[in-house]
Protein backbone atom coordinates (compact mmCIF):
# COMPACT_ATOMS: atom_id res chain seq x y z
CA UNK A 1 0.00 0.00 0.00
CA UNK A 2 2.49 2.35 1.22
CA UNK A 3 4.57 1.15 -2.37
CA UNK A 4 1.40 2.02 -4.20
CA UNK A 5 1.01 5.64 -2.70
CA UNK A 6 5.07 6.65 -3.34
CA UNK A 7 4.68 5.64 -6.88
CA UNK A 8 1.84 7.81 -6.96
CA UNK A 9 3.23 10.29 -5.76
CA UNK A 10 6.28 10.13 -7.95
CA UNK A 11 4.28 9.45 -11.27
CA UNK A 12 2.37 12.87 -10.03
CA UNK A 13 5.86 14.82 -9.37
CA UNK A 14 7.34 13.68 -12.70
CA UNK A 15 3.76 14.59 -14.36
CA UNK A 16 4.01 18.16 -12.85
CA UNK A 17 7.45 18.86 -14.43
CA UNK A 18 5.68 18.53 -18.08
CA UNK A 19 3.85 20.48 -19.73
CA UNK A 20 1.10 18.32 -21.51
CA UNK A 21 -0.77 21.36 -23.56
CA UNK A 22 2.56 22.47 -25.07
CA UNK A 23 2.87 18.52 -26.86
CA UNK A 24 -0.39 18.52 -27.50
CA UNK A 25 -0.77 21.79 -28.89
CA UNK A 26 2.87 21.14 -30.65
CA UNK A 27 1.55 17.50 -32.41
CA UNK A 28 -1.67 18.84 -33.32
CA UNK A 29 0.06 21.66 -35.66
CA UNK A 30 2.46 19.02 -37.21
CA UNK A 31 -0.66 16.71 -38.17
CA UNK A 32 -3.67 19.56 -38.67
CA UNK A 33 -4.97 17.62 -41.38
CA UNK A 34 -4.54 14.24 -40.00
CA UNK A 35 -6.31 16.07 -36.79
CA UNK A 36 -9.23 17.14 -38.46
CA UNK A 37 -9.69 14.28 -41.22
CA UNK A 38 -10.25 12.37 -37.69
CA UNK A 39 -12.31 14.73 -35.60
CA UNK A 40 -13.56 16.81 -37.91
CA UNK A 41 -13.88 15.22 -41.17
CA UNK A 42 -17.01 17.45 -42.46
CA UNK A 43 -14.35 20.53 -41.96
CA UNK A 44 -11.77 18.94 -43.58
CA UNK A 45 -13.51 18.70 -46.54
CA UNK A 46 -13.78 21.72 -47.01
CA UNK A 47 -10.63 23.01 -46.63
CA UNK A 48 -7.91 23.87 -49.47
CA UNK A 49 -4.87 22.10 -48.15
CA UNK A 50 -2.70 23.23 -50.99
CA UNK A 51 -2.77 26.62 -48.94
CA UNK A 52 -0.74 26.00 -45.92
CA UNK A 53 -2.74 26.91 -42.65
CA UNK A 54 -1.31 29.97 -41.34
CA UNK A 55 -0.82 30.03 -37.38
CA UNK A 56 -2.29 32.43 -35.79
CA UNK A 57 -1.67 32.70 -32.23
CA UNK A 58 1.55 34.98 -32.04
CA UNK A 59 -0.42 37.52 -33.43
CA UNK A 60 -3.39 37.17 -31.30
CA UNK A 61 -1.13 37.21 -28.40
CA UNK A 62 -3.40 39.47 -26.30
CA UNK A 63 -5.95 36.42 -27.08
CA UNK A 64 -3.34 34.09 -24.60
CA UNK A 65 -4.61 33.33 -21.04
CA UNK A 66 -2.95 32.53 -17.88
CA UNK A 67 -2.37 28.96 -17.35
CA UNK A 68 -1.06 26.60 -14.62
CA UNK A 69 2.09 27.10 -14.13
CA UNK A 70 2.78 30.54 -14.36
CA UNK A 71 3.03 30.22 -18.09
CA UNK A 72 0.86 32.21 -20.86
CA UNK A 73 -0.16 29.76 -23.23
CA UNK A 74 -2.06 30.93 -26.18
CA UNK A 75 -4.76 28.86 -27.66
CA UNK A 76 -4.13 27.02 -31.23
CA UNK A 77 -5.75 29.54 -33.93
CA UNK A 78 -4.85 28.72 -37.53
CA UNK A 79 -5.95 30.77 -40.34
CA UNK A 80 -7.52 28.52 -43.52
CA UNK A 81 -8.67 28.39 -46.70
CA UNK A 82 -11.79 27.01 -47.72
CA UNK A 83 -12.32 25.17 -51.40
CA UNK A 84 -15.27 27.72 -51.80
CA UNK A 85 -15.28 29.59 -55.32
CA UNK A 86 -14.37 33.17 -53.42
CA UNK A 87 -11.52 31.04 -51.62
CA UNK A 88 -12.77 32.16 -48.36
CA UNK A 89 -10.81 32.78 -44.97
CA UNK A 90 -12.23 31.20 -41.62
CA UNK A 91 -10.15 30.38 -38.39
CA UNK A 92 -10.13 27.41 -36.70
CA UNK A 93 -9.27 27.98 -32.88
CA UNK A 94 -8.28 24.63 -31.20
CA UNK A 95 -7.81 24.31 -27.16
CA UNK A 96 -6.66 21.44 -25.61
CA UNK A 97 -8.59 20.67 -21.93
CA UNK A 98 -6.36 18.87 -19.94
CA UNK A 99 -6.97 19.93 -16.22
CA UNK A 100 -10.44 19.02 -15.75
CA UNK A 101 -11.63 22.49 -15.61
CA UNK A 102 -14.63 23.81 -17.56
CA UNK A 103 -13.78 25.84 -20.56
CA UNK A 104 -16.85 26.83 -22.17
CA UNK A 105 -16.49 30.40 -21.06
CA UNK A 106 -12.87 30.99 -22.44
CA UNK A 107 -14.21 29.19 -25.81
CA UNK A 108 -16.73 32.39 -25.91
CA UNK A 109 -14.47 35.43 -25.13
CA UNK A 110 -12.05 33.29 -28.27
CA UNK A 111 -14.91 33.28 -30.15
CA UNK A 112 -15.88 36.90 -29.83
CA UNK A 113 -12.12 38.51 -29.75
CA UNK A 114 -11.38 36.58 -32.66
CA UNK A 115 -14.37 37.60 -34.53
CA UNK A 116 -14.52 41.09 -33.32
CA UNK A 117 -10.97 41.56 -35.17
CA UNK A 118 -11.20 39.85 -38.03
CA UNK A 119 -15.09 39.13 -38.88
CA UNK A 120 -14.13 35.90 -40.23
CA UNK A 121 -15.77 32.65 -39.80
CA UNK A 122 -14.50 30.48 -36.72
CA UNK A 123 -15.08 26.99 -35.84
CA UNK A 124 -14.08 26.39 -32.52
CA UNK A 125 -12.91 23.26 -31.15
CA UNK A 126 -11.73 21.16 -27.98
CA UNK A 127 -10.09 18.12 -27.39
CA UNK A 128 -10.30 16.75 -23.80
CA UNK A 129 -7.01 15.01 -23.16
CA UNK A 130 -7.84 14.73 -18.92
CA UNK A 131 -9.08 11.31 -18.22
CA UNK A 132 -12.20 11.63 -16.25
CA UNK A 133 -12.73 15.11 -17.16
CA UNK A 134 -16.46 16.07 -18.92
CA UNK A 135 -16.69 19.35 -21.21
CA UNK A 136 -20.15 21.16 -21.66
CA UNK A 137 -20.01 22.35 -25.87
CA UNK A 138 -22.37 25.39 -24.79
CA UNK A 139 -21.54 28.21 -22.91
CA UNK A 140 -24.72 29.61 -21.72
CA UNK A 141 -25.18 33.11 -20.46
CA UNK A 142 -29.07 35.21 -19.33
CA UNK A 143 -29.71 38.43 -17.44
CA UNK A 144 -33.60 39.32 -17.67
CA UNK A 145 -33.90 37.81 -21.13
CA UNK A 146 -30.64 39.44 -22.32
CA UNK A 147 -28.61 36.22 -22.67
CA UNK A 148 -25.70 34.32 -25.19
CA UNK A 149 -25.82 30.80 -25.96
CA UNK A 150 -22.68 29.89 -27.97
CA UNK A 151 -21.98 26.45 -29.50
CA UNK A 152 -18.71 24.79 -30.10
CA UNK A 153 -17.32 21.32 -30.82
CA UNK A 154 -15.89 18.78 -27.77
CA UNK A 155 -13.71 15.72 -28.57
CA UNK A 156 -12.59 13.35 -25.66
CA UNK A 157 -9.56 10.99 -25.85
CA UNK A 158 -11.87 7.92 -25.01
CA UNK A 159 -14.37 8.68 -28.47
CA UNK A 160 -12.54 6.32 -30.02
CA UNK A 161 -11.71 2.97 -28.65
CA UNK A 162 -8.15 1.28 -28.88
CA UNK A 163 -8.81 -1.03 -31.82
CA UNK A 164 -10.33 1.53 -34.32
CA UNK A 165 -6.93 3.30 -33.58
CA UNK A 166 -4.30 1.20 -34.04
CA UNK A 167 -5.88 -0.01 -37.54
CA UNK A 168 -6.51 3.46 -38.70
CA UNK A 169 -4.25 4.96 -41.39
CA UNK A 170 -4.75 8.64 -39.80
CA UNK A 171 -1.50 9.27 -38.50
CA UNK A 172 -2.84 11.40 -35.51
CA UNK A 173 -4.92 8.58 -34.48
CA UNK A 174 -1.63 7.10 -32.86
CA UNK A 175 -1.01 10.51 -30.62
CA UNK A 176 -4.67 9.76 -29.39
CA UNK A 177 -3.75 6.29 -28.99
CA UNK A 178 -0.41 7.79 -27.28
CA UNK A 179 -3.20 10.03 -25.18
CA UNK A 180 -5.18 6.60 -23.82
CA UNK A 181 -2.17 5.09 -22.80
CA UNK A 182 -0.56 7.75 -20.85
CA UNK A 183 -4.19 8.15 -19.01
CA UNK A 184 -4.68 4.53 -18.74
CA UNK A 185 -0.78 4.30 -17.18
CA UNK A 186 -0.84 7.15 -14.69
CA UNK A 187 0.81 4.91 -11.82
CA UNK A 188 1.52 1.89 -13.41
CA UNK A 189 5.11 3.06 -14.86
CA UNK A 190 6.23 -0.27 -16.60
CA UNK A 191 3.14 -0.81 -18.27
CA UNK A 192 3.69 2.42 -19.29
CA UNK A 193 7.29 1.06 -20.75
CA UNK A 194 5.69 -1.52 -22.38
CA UNK A 195 2.54 0.70 -24.55
CA UNK A 196 6.18 3.20 -25.37
CA UNK A 197 7.40 0.16 -27.45
CA UNK A 198 4.44 -0.61 -28.66
CA UNK A 199 3.67 2.73 -29.97
CA UNK A 200 7.41 2.96 -31.29
CA UNK A 201 7.45 -0.02 -33.17
CA UNK A 202 4.15 0.59 -34.68
CA UNK A 203 5.42 3.96 -35.81
CA UNK A 204 8.05 2.77 -37.34
CA UNK A 205 6.35 0.17 -39.22
CA UNK A 206 3.67 2.94 -40.59
CA UNK A 207 5.68 5.71 -41.03
CA UNK A 208 9.64 4.98 -41.62
CA UNK A 209 11.97 7.82 -40.12
CA UNK A 210 13.25 7.45 -43.91
CA UNK A 211 10.86 8.31 -45.49
CA UNK A 212 9.75 12.03 -43.77
CA UNK A 213 9.28 13.79 -41.06
CA UNK A 214 5.66 11.92 -39.94
CA UNK A 215 7.25 9.39 -38.00
CA UNK A 216 9.89 11.30 -36.16
CA UNK A 217 7.32 13.94 -35.39
CA UNK A 218 5.11 10.85 -33.69
CA UNK A 219 7.84 9.55 -32.15
CA UNK A 220 8.68 12.95 -30.49
CA UNK A 221 5.06 12.95 -29.09
CA UNK A 222 4.91 9.69 -27.85
CA UNK A 223 8.52 10.24 -25.89
CA UNK A 224 7.31 13.37 -24.23
CA UNK A 225 3.90 12.41 -23.13
CA UNK A 226 4.94 8.66 -21.97
CA UNK A 227 7.42 10.02 -19.77
CA UNK A 228 9.58 7.42 -18.21
CA UNK A 229 11.69 7.33 -14.60
CA UNK A 230 15.27 7.63 -15.68
CA UNK A 231 15.72 3.82 -15.49
CA UNK A 232 13.35 2.87 -17.81
CA UNK A 233 14.12 5.71 -20.03
CA UNK A 234 17.75 4.37 -20.58
CA UNK A 235 16.21 0.99 -20.98
CA UNK A 236 13.80 2.49 -23.60
CA UNK A 237 16.37 3.95 -25.77
CA UNK A 238 18.53 0.74 -25.52
CA UNK A 239 15.65 -1.20 -26.70
CA UNK A 240 15.18 1.69 -29.59
CA UNK A 241 18.63 1.61 -31.04
CA UNK A 242 18.08 -2.48 -31.47
CA UNK A 243 14.84 -1.92 -32.89
CA UNK A 244 16.29 0.37 -35.42
CA UNK A 245 19.40 -0.80 -35.83
CA UNK A 246 18.05 -4.31 -37.33
CA UNK A 247 16.46 -1.71 -40.02
CA UNK A 248 19.66 -0.46 -40.85
CA UNK A 249 19.14 3.03 -39.18
CA UNK A 250 21.98 3.82 -37.33
CA UNK A 251 20.63 6.28 -34.16
CA UNK A 252 23.65 6.06 -32.33
CA UNK A 253 25.75 8.08 -34.53
CA UNK A 254 23.43 11.03 -33.50
CA UNK A 255 24.54 10.68 -30.36
CA UNK A 256 26.96 13.47 -29.92
CA UNK A 257 26.60 13.64 -26.19
CA UNK A 258 25.87 11.70 -23.22
CA UNK A 259 23.31 14.86 -21.83
CA UNK A 260 20.49 13.73 -24.31
CA UNK A 261 17.33 15.05 -22.51
CA UNK A 262 14.59 12.95 -24.31
CA UNK A 263 14.27 9.94 -27.15
CA UNK A 264 12.79 12.81 -29.25
CA UNK A 265 15.91 15.34 -29.09
CA UNK A 266 17.99 12.04 -30.01
CA UNK A 267 15.50 11.40 -33.31
CA UNK A 268 15.87 15.04 -34.20
CA UNK A 269 19.78 15.02 -34.12
CA UNK A 270 19.69 11.57 -36.43
CA UNK A 271 17.40 13.68 -38.93
CA UNK A 272 19.86 16.45 -38.73
CA UNK A 273 22.92 13.78 -39.35
CA UNK A 274 21.13 12.78 -42.18
CA UNK A 275 20.59 16.20 -43.97
CA UNK A 276 24.25 16.54 -43.74
CA UNK A 277 25.33 13.09 -45.23
CA UNK A 278 22.48 13.52 -48.03
CA UNK A 279 24.12 17.29 -48.69
CA UNK A 280 27.45 15.22 -48.48
CA UNK A 281 26.21 13.02 -51.01
CA UNK A 282 24.53 15.24 -53.21
CA UNK A 283 28.12 17.51 -53.14
CA UNK A 284 30.14 14.82 -53.89
CA UNK A 285 28.16 13.56 -57.01
CA UNK A 286 28.26 17.42 -58.78
CA UNK A 287 31.55 17.33 -58.05
CA UNK A 288 32.15 13.49 -59.72
CA UNK A 289 29.79 15.23 -62.56
CA UNK A 290 32.13 18.28 -62.84
CA UNK A 291 35.98 16.59 -63.08
CA UNK A 292 33.96 14.11 -65.44
CA UNK A 293 33.47 17.20 -67.81
CA UNK A 294 37.23 18.33 -67.40
CA UNK A 295 36.21 21.48 -65.26
CA UNK A 296 39.54 22.87 -63.40
CA UNK A 297 40.02 21.74 -59.67
CA UNK A 298 39.54 25.46 -58.52
CA UNK A 299 35.82 25.59 -59.79
CA UNK A 300 35.04 22.23 -57.96
CA UNK A 301 35.84 23.14 -55.13
CA UNK A 302 34.36 26.75 -55.37
CA UNK A 303 31.24 25.75 -56.73
CA UNK A 304 30.72 22.74 -54.10
CA UNK A 305 32.62 23.69 -51.09
CA UNK A 306 34.38 20.59 -50.41
CA UNK A 307 37.97 20.80 -49.35
CA UNK A 308 40.99 20.04 -51.48
CA UNK A 309 41.46 16.88 -50.17
CA UNK A 310 37.95 15.59 -50.81
CA UNK A 311 38.12 16.84 -54.59
CA UNK A 312 41.85 15.64 -55.04
CA UNK A 313 40.26 11.95 -53.97
CA UNK A 314 36.79 12.45 -56.09
CA UNK A 315 38.69 13.48 -59.37
CA UNK A 316 41.46 10.18 -58.49
CA UNK A 317 38.47 7.85 -58.70
CA UNK A 318 37.16 9.40 -62.18
CA UNK A 319 41.11 9.09 -63.86
CA UNK A 320 41.38 5.65 -65.93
Amino acid sequence: MIDNLLLEEQSMYDANEIDFDRHWKDVITDFLDSFLQLLEPTLFEKIDFSFHPKSMEQELYPLSTKQKKGKNIADKIFEVILKDQEKSVANIHIEVQGDGQDISERMFKTYYKLYDQHKKNIYSIVLVTHPSAEQTSLFYHNFFGTSILFYFHVHHLNDFSESELLHSNNPFALALLAGQYHAQTRTDVEMRYIYKIKLTELIRKKYPLDKGDTGINLLKFVDNILYLPEDLREKYIQEVFQIFVKEGIDLTKAEKTKEVITFGELLERWKEEGREEGQLIEKQNIARKMAMEGMKFETIISFTGLSEGEVKRLMQENQP
